[in-house]
């Protein structure tokens, strides 16, 4: 059941092969190279604005938090890419590795979350930002044939429950709620 809900997301999804090549284009900068964006925007307020690196610190504790266990569950389950089962079609080269989960959704999934649950009036913008980009980055992954929808959700579950193992962690440790 799972398996054939997955599909048929994947499909609705995934370019045709008679896709605009301007909109193949816009997916592959999404998919490659709007991952930096968070990055730059938090290095930048790393160094402008010294109030927000408690943020920061907790975004790299998530972050590390996930990509761990994406490692582990990746080494233990192959799950095959669309494209090595012939499925859908393929816009972007890429090895032919276990697809669950998505590292890019695990990725840019800690961001959001660990933003989300740091919730501050002064973070919205934040929010609706990283949002804008993990939804661009995740829908490319997809429509570009390199992801199943399910790895992107597997990908966003692992974010949110580092985020808040990451959360309860600091309360535990600095006896004061930081996440609010």
């Amino acid at each position: 059941m799972w398996h054939d809900i997955n599909t048929k997301l994947f499909l609705l999804i995934n370019a045709s092969e008679h896709a605009s090549k301007s909109f193949i284009y816009f997916a592959i900068f999404c998919a490659n190279y709007l991952i930096y964006l968070p990055i730059i925007v938090l290095v930048v307020y790393w160094f402008t604005k010294p109030l927000s690196r408690t943020l920061i610190i907790k975004v790299f504790m998530t972050l590390l938090l996930a990509l761990l266990i994406t490692f582990v569950i990746r080494h233990l389950f192959y799950s095959p890419r669309p494209f090595a089962l012939e499925i859908g079609t393929n816009y972007l080269h890429h090895e032919k590795n276990s697809s669950l989960p998505s590292q890019h959704a695990v990725f840019i999934g800690a961001i959001c979350f660990s933003v989300l649950f740091n919730y501050q009036h002064k973070y919205k913008k934040l929010i609706l930002l990283f949002t804008g980009i993990a939804i661009l980055i995740c829908w490319s992954r997809i429509y570009l044939g390199i992801h199943w929808p399910l790895d992107i959700v597997i990908g966003f579950i692992i974010s949110g429950l580092s985020a808040f193992i990451v959360k309860k962690i600091w309360i535990l440790f600095f006896k004061k709620s930081a996440y609010k």
